[in-house]
């Protein structure tokens, strides 16, 4: 081959074209000979398709002579030569590309549409619009070169078929030692070498299932395509009973012989003779390589030991295949489990984790028949559950046995086998933090070996998820106890400054609603919307306790623009930022000033909302258009307000003794001005930072101590006293 292989890459650099040799189902046999950019880009643009040469010789049939033809490229042609050698195996010498008189500038047209975007276009581009264009006559002279090229080389073939069976014999095994040492053999070039020197033999190899049966995996030969893949039984016909023993069995004159059936069931040629080699592969598996074929009439001398050893050898490199598969799978398993380490902690709800697990272990390099997981979640009345590949009666039941068999005072550390009912496999491991039980991740698979390789692996997994359920119940303590927190601070407030409580409330709403309107992200609105409701506290005391270091950094941020003193000064401010101070700076100013006066309380300040008007110069013009815009859009509808001139509605003093006749408590009051002012049950929580339910628990004492029974005989009575005051004037 190496002869064959100089000669096509001499003629390749004389004729200064792309030279290649197949066989005749199209699967190159010589290294491509090629010239220019353009013939290797073209060559790997076929890499991408099955056999590629294949579809042109199916077209073409049987041929007799070099064939010019015309069949990726419109305009560039290729010449096609048939290789007969001596022992009926048919060959292809392929040469091109030749462009066609006057065809440029259609080639380059297509061309040009179709790879314009390609990298390398301009340089492709640049050789086809180089590329000679030749006449019929003179591709014709050309077919005529590669008849010389292919007499030569049918003088190869010939010479390797004519000498003696046991030089050829030594040669081969020579050959295949040579490669093993440096790796492990290709079976199917294996195959193939020992079909080209035996004329009309049938060589393949098959590998036992996990099912117990044996399929064909590879084949060379005459008509080898109609043997891949095909099963056969172990006992049933002639490699069936050559399945079962250890040493090799042959078989003349089997043409008569029904257990040959197999072949010419598959569309083959009857064989004459049948010779079958057992061999053991990876882990006890079984395979078999067998020959048939009629080219000779009993076994030639030498020529079973030969095939004997080799049968040993694509055994041995079966196996060390298998290692290889393995060992390649274990390191993207390992890949795989990197990324699952980084992407698993990030997820923020049981929910979001168990639909994480399921991609994770989904993406894993092995085929799991199921995949589900299940949380103990404290969190929830109902255990939480995710899963792929059961069906709703069978996921229903295996939770309920889940439910039986685990209990949260489990002390499982390790993974377990579990067989259902149904007969499936399933690898079970717990998710314990410290003695505790979590829940469980259950894969399931068709075998109990594949079952045992992935058992670290998957026990890594259930680790990670232990991990991401403990942080995502810290996370949920930790807003616990953040909201917690922040409604004994707006309680505080209330109580001892309620006009700095209502105006936070509207610094809170707007500068929300103005993020959305500017399109920030809904995160960046809900930290300049708490932010807000932050202002009116000092920022080291509330820093203490360790909630809220996002918003107290923007606050923190808007103290110090008044420090800046010119556009020299003037600093580059995140968005968030921009938006609070020019908000703060607006709604305070609507308050009146004597109000924001007086000396700050250890917790409260009200420095923030006496933000000056230099403050706006510290913002960008294209954010302060935009507040502009805003705050026109919304004059027709003006958010509601909280910061009323004077006193509140009921500090009325036509109301004073009907309070106190009423018994109303101060937190009741504060309820009683929302509802006067026509607040919802939800919007009087939010605005006290209570729940539904205790609003609905001071309403009902309202409605008691007032003696009505509805919202509209609060408001009515409300008024009424007022009316009839003949000091107030509504």
């Amino acid at each position: 081959m190496e002869e064959i292989q100089q000669l096509q890459d001499t003629f390749g650099a004389v004729m200064s074209q792309a030279i290649v040799l197949t066989d005749q189902e199209g699967d190159m046999i010589t290294r491509p000979t090629i010239t220019g950019k353009f013939y290797g880009e073209m060559l790997a643009s076929l890499q991408g398709f099955e056999r590629p040469f294949g579809p042109p010789l199916h077209r073409l049939g049987p041929i007799s002579h070099p064939t010019v033809l015309e069949e990726w490229i419109p305009g560039l042609k290729y010449v096609v030569s048939p290789l007969v050698s001596g022992y009926g195996q048919t060959y292809y010498l392929w040469s091109g590309l030749y462009m066609e008189q006057g065809a440029k500038e259609q080639v380059l047209e297509l061309f040009g549409a179709r790879m314009k975007h390609y990298p390398e276009y301009k340089q492709l581009h640049a050789e086809l619009l180089a590329m000679p264009e030749y006449s019929q006559e003179q591709i014709a002279e050309i077919r005529e070169k590669l008849t010389v090229l292919g007499s030569l080389l049918c003088k190869l073939f010939a010479g390797w078929v004519v000498k003696p069976q046991e030089e050829r014999s030594s040669m081969i095994m020579t050959r295949l030692l040579g490669n093993l040492e440096e790796d492990f053999l290709n079976i199917e070039a294996v195959l193939q070498m020992l079909a080209e020197t035996a004329a009309g033999d049938l060589y393949a190899l098959a590998i036992e299932t996990d099912e117990g049966q044996f399929k064909v995996k590879y084949a060379a030969g005459k008509d080898a395509r109609l043997l891949l893949n095909a099963v056969f039984q172990q006992g049933d016909g002639f490699l069936g009973q050559a399945a079962l023993g250890k040493e090799p069995r042959h078989w003349q004159a089997v043409s008569k012989d029904p257990r040959a059936l197999f072949f010419t069931q598959l569309g083959l040629e009857m064989p004459e003779y049948l010779s079958c080699y057992p061999v053991r592969i990876n882990k006890g598996k079984r395979a078999l390589m067998f020959t048939a074929g009629t080219g000779r009439n009993s076994l030639e001398s030498g020529s079973g030991h030969q095939e004997r050893m080799i049968a040993s050898l694509l055994g041995i490199s079966e196996r060390g295949e298998e290692l290889l598969r393995q060992a390649q799978l274990c390191k993207e398993g390992t890949l795989w489990l990197k990324e699952a380490a980084a992407l698993l902690p990030q997820s923020g709800s049981l929910q979001e984790l168990g639909a994480q697990i399921l991609n994770v272990v989904m993406g894993l390099p092995f085929y799991p028949s199921s995949v589900l997981v299940y949380f103990q979640d404290k969190g929830y009345p109902a255990n939480t559950y995710f899963a792929r590949g059961w069906t709703p009666e069978s996921e229903a039941y295996y939770i309920q046995e889940l439910e039986a068999r685990y209990s949260p005072q489990s002390f499982l550390s390790s993974a377990i086998f579990h067989e259902t009912a149904m007969g499936s496999l399933l690898l079970e491991c717990p998710l314990m933090s410290g003695n505790e039980f979590r829940g469980v991740l259950s894969v399931g698979f068709r075998q109990r070996e594949e079952a045992e390789r992935w058992m670290p692996l998957l026990e890594t997994v259930a680790a990670l998820a232990v991990t991401s359920i403990c942080l995502i119940e810290k996370d949920a303590r930790y807003l616990k106890q953040s909201e917690l927190f922040l409604r004994n601070l707006r309680e505080f407030l209330q109580s001892n400054h309620s006009l700095l409580q209502n105006l936070s409330l509207d610094v809170s709403d707007m500068a929300c609603t103005f993020a959305r309107f500017l399109g920030l992200s809904e995160a960046e609105s809900e930290q300049v919307k708490l932010a807000g409701l932050l202002a009116p506290f000092r920022i080291e005391l509330v820093a203490e306790y360790g909630f809220f270091k996002p918003e107290l950094m923007v606050l923190k941020q808007v103290d110090q623009l008044p420090a800046c003193h010119s556009e020299m000064e003037k600093p580059v401010l995140p968005p968030v930022v921009q938006v609070l101070a020019l908000v703060l700076h607006h709604i305070g100013g609507q308050a009146e000033p004597e109000q924001l006066e007086g000396s700050p309380q250890k917790w409260i300040d009200p420095s923030r909302f006496r933000l000056n008007s230099a403050v706006t110069a510290m913002v960008g013009d294209q954010l302060l258009s935009s507040f502009q815009s805003f705050l026109r859009i919304h004059e027709d509808s003006p958010p509601k307000k909280r910061v009323i001139a004077g006193k509140r509605l009921l500090d009325s003093a036509a109301l004073t003794l009907p309070k106190e006749e009423w018994g109303i408590s101060p937190r009741e009051e504060e309820v009683l001005e929302l509802i006067v002012h026509g607040k919802t049950n939800k919007e009087i929580a939010s605005a006290l930072f209570i729940s539904e339910h205790t609003v609905k628990n001071h309403l009902s004492r309202i409605f008691t101590k007032m003696n009505v029974t509805d919202r509209s005989q609060i408001i009515a009575l409300v008024y009424k006293r007022i009316l009839s005051s003949e000091r107030i004037e509504i």
